[in-house]
């Protein structure tokens, strides 16, 4: 496992898996596969997980949405009544594959924004939210030494909800986020969002998950979508920005000097690929949270330099706010 300051970021294999295919590209693909037998339906193939205990009927035909890579050996299917997602990876030599032509459909999602908050604004209008209680009350140290993590979303901003059951769909915009499944990420990747996610406390893991996770389509599933994730978040937490913000505590921030600070840590021109949003607080505005354009396959082999440069630009937002320090002012 491949290992970086603060996350490790590669997923470790916590399960004996039967199968586990080479990591790879995704292939979409249009067609028909025709099930021989009743063969597990999986929500992830790295973990070898299945909600629901799911399985193939055998001599029934399943829409098509891709290959795990070129000349793979699992298929995507949608199981329509399959819970947690109807997405789901079964093994070609369960049935019969009739590609139909390459699909218009995008693999792993390449066009994301990275949202990332700075916890003690959070926590100055939502003191109610168990992460709040803790980070007011000083047992949240690293939320106020480093960025933290609200999410990463696929673009266009409504693509959303990918083959999510529509009663989870209700629950989570409910806000019932506790009743919804966790993510399955393995035991590393759980404790590395937990430093990094102070919202976990409140379900904000399986919120995003289920609305934005979906969507990045990565082969890796849910685990590989927040590695992903803790990979670019350990990026900027140790950029210029990530040593400025704990160290400037009542101290206004412009987005000029944000969109600076990407400048110097990753080149010149990818700050503008960077937004600002603020919050009022009484008679204080306070620097909430960045979001970051980003073009291009996240992987360790890619540096964050390279998908802020081939992102578009994008409105600075806010123009600026205090940068707020832990408990209520």
């Amino acid at each position: 496992m491949t290992s970086y300051p603060f996350f490790a970021l590669v997923a470790c294999f916590g399960l004996t898996v039967l199968s586990t295919p080479p990591a790879g590209a995704f292939e979409p693909l249009a067609g028909q596969f025709d099930a021989d037998a009743a063969c597990p339906a999986f929500q992830s193939i790295r973990n070898t997980t299945n909600p629901g205990d799911v399985t193939t009927r055998p001599g029934t035909s399943y829409t098509v949405q891709g290959l795990n890579k070129t000349g793979g050996d699992y298929v995507l299917v949608e199981i329509p009544d399959a819970p947690v997602t109807t997405q789901r990876w079964v093994e070609t030599t369960c049935g019969q594959l009739t590609p139909a032509s390459i699909a218009e459909r995008q693999g792993e999602s390449t066009d994301n924004v990275l949202a990332l908050n700075w916890q003690p604004a959070i926590c100055e209008t939502r003191s109610h939210l168990p992460e709040c209680k803790a980070l007011n009350s000083g047992r949240l140290p690293r939320a106020v030494a480093q960025l933290s993590i609200h999410g990463l979303w696929p673009q266009p901003r409504d693509n959303v909800y990918c083959g999510v059951d529509p009663a989870l769909v209700r629950l989570d915009e409910s806000g019932n986020w506790d009743r919804l499944p966790e993510p399955d990420v393995d035991r590393e990747t759980r404790r590395n969002l937990t430093d990094a996610m102070p919202g976990i406390a409140s379900g904000l893991e399986r919120h995003e998950w289920i609305k934005h996770g979906t969507c990045y389509r990565g082969l890796g599933g849910a685990d590989e979508y927040f590695d992903d994730t803790l990979l670019l978040t350990d990026a900027i937490n140790q950029s210029e920005l990530g040593d400025f913000l704990p160290n400037g505590i009542g101290q206004y921030i412009s987005i000029r000097r944000i969109r600076d600070a990407f400048n110097r840590s990753f080149g010149d021109g990818t700050g503008e690929r960077v937004s600002l949003v603020c919050t009022e607080d009484g008679t204080r505005n306070l620097a909430l949270e960045i979001r970051v354009n980003l073009k291009g396959q996240i992987s360790p082999q890619t540096p964050i330099s390279e998908l802020l440069k081939a992102a578009s630009p994008v409105a600075p937002g806010c123009r600026g706010g205090i940068i707020d320090g832990a408990g209520l002012q």
